[in-house]
């Protein structure tokens, strides 16, 4: 049995479904700078928990969507002297060929804010007319004193609240926790025509919008990260169920963990992005979102190229030793170990845990069995939107040359690499320094890079 946290009650939960069609949302980004390491982290273990859906045989309609318009994106595009609509076709090109490389399915749906106005509005006239909104000079706005359970996905308090805008401006409201449903343009900013005005979206309205336009009804899974619960993702379960008082807006709110940089929470409002594009050239996108799997998703995930090339080593590894198995599920206990870590709330670290201890242990077992437990992990691997194409980056000729230099015959490059490094450990605890040096130069020009610590690590070196 699945089970997941649900943010909207705080602990974890079994899911039950209706039917075996299961609609997820999942917040997508603002598309006012490219993508950074944050961005990738929701999207990638996400992507994990469509995939295991999938593979349990339900039928997923999943949707992402597209926040291309918004204040940040017009004061950006200014800066650049670009329209907003140039400013955000070049950042959905980046974020695209992101999620490419990281290997994420495509959404069944992926609604932009600027294609779906007609919806915004029918959404923000029937919140009028239920009488959750009015009309101020600046634009409209939900008061959040006439709906009783705000606070219910947060667990805030009032006296906690600013506006929930994007930006901090002082705006024509009933009181300072009601929050834009539409914007009136001011001069020089791209609007469309209301019944109230010209203007455009506020952030929150344009979710709740195409969650109905595309599902018709509540949905299952909400999800994205946690730092959207408030004022988002508060403000969107404010109004979806205002507009549709009778319905279940979300069964289960899922949030992820941020990504921090020695500590601090990445966010471009911080300054201290990484970019995920670039990371991604120079590592590869297989690795990226193997970094993401090592963690588990709801809590916050330190990130470093140290970690970055940790995670590297223990992939190549995990490459080598199942290069030559095709992905099949033929070994139950194996499989039995996915099911349960991944119906525990998606625990990915403990399944990679599982897997290695696994792995540790095959040579207790026949060859037979060897053989079926390496393609059964190839199999989850597979499931998990994983690859693992191992190509040697140096001939094996080569490696049986260079290796025979240390009176070491190759069989495979890991166990070659444990014989090297316990050769060049004995040289150093004899104090041959030198001798371990040039081991380590040697194996260096080869294209390989040895870091010494209490556990001694290696891995290809960037090309």
């Amino acid at each position: 049995m699945l089970k997941v946290y649900n943010s909207l009650i705080n602990r974890i939960q079994e899911t039950s479904f209706e039917k075996d069609e299961i609609k997820i949302y999942l917040c997508g980004p603002t598309v006012q700078s490219s993508p950074h390491i944050g961005h990738g982290r929701s999207a990638v273990v996400f992507d994990f928990f469509v995939r295991y859906l999938k593979h349990l045989k339900y039928k997923v309609i999943f949707v992402r969507n597209i926040t291309d318009i918004d204040d940040k994106i017009i004061e950006k595009s200014k800066a650049e002297g670009i329209s907003p609509k140039e400013l955000s076709e070049k950042v959905i090109f980046d974020f695209h060929k992101a999620y490419s490389e990281l290997n994420c399915l495509n959404p069944e749906f992926e609604p932009r804010a600027t294609e779906s106005i007609e919806q915004i509005i029918s959404f923000i006239e029937l919140l009028i007319e239920k009488g959750y909104a009015y009309i101020s000079n600046s634009g409209v706005y939900f008061e959040v004193a006439k709906y009783s359970d705000y606070f219910a996905l947060s667990g805030r308090k009032t006296d906690e609240v600013l506006s929930g805008t994007r930006i901090d401006v002082k705006e024509d409201k009933k009181k300072p926790e009601d929050f834009a449903l539409w914007k009136f343009a001011k001069d020089g900013e791209p609007f469309w025509n209301t019944p109230w005005g010209k203007g455009r979206p506020g952030w929150h309205i344009e979710c709740s919008a195409m969650i109905r336009d595309i599902f018709a009804s509540g949905i299952d899974f909400h999800c994205g990260g946690n730092d959207l619960i408030f004022p988002h993702h508060e403000n969107e379960l404010a109004q979806s169920s205002s507009a549709y008082e009778d319905e279940v807006f979300v069964k289960y709110w899922m949030h992820n963990g941020m990504v921090n940089l020695s500590g601090q929470k990445m966010s471009k409002s911080e300054g201290n992005i990484k970019l995920l594009n670039q990371y991604i050239d120079d590592y590869g996108g297989e690795l990226i979102r193997f970094f993401y799997l090592r963690s588990h998703y709801r809590k916050p995930q330190e990130f470093s190229e140290d970690l970055l090339i940790e995670a590297k080593t223990t992939l190549i590894r995990l490459q080598e030793l199942l290069q030559e198995v095709d992905p099949v599920n033929s070994n139950e206990d194996t499989m039995r170990i996915f099911y349960d870590c991944m119906n525990d709330d998606l625990n990915t670290p403990k399944l990679l845990g599982e897997i290695f201890t696994t792995i540790n242990k095959l040579g207790e077992k026949s060859k037979n069995d060897q053989k079926n437990i390496k393609q059964t992990i190839k199999f989850i691997f597979k499931l998990l939107g994983f690859e693992l194409n191992f190509t040697l980056k140096i001939d094996q000729d080569k490696l049986i040359e260079f290796f025979k230099k240390y009176q070491i015959d190759f069989e495979n490059l890991n166990l070659a690499m444990e014989k090297f490094i316990h050769l060049r450990e004995t040289y150093r605890k004899d104090k041959n320094f030198k001798a371990a040096d040039t081991m380590r130069e040697d194996i260096y020009n080869l294209g390989i890079n040895i870091l010494d610590g209490e556990t001694i690590e290696w891995y290809w070196r960037s090309s």
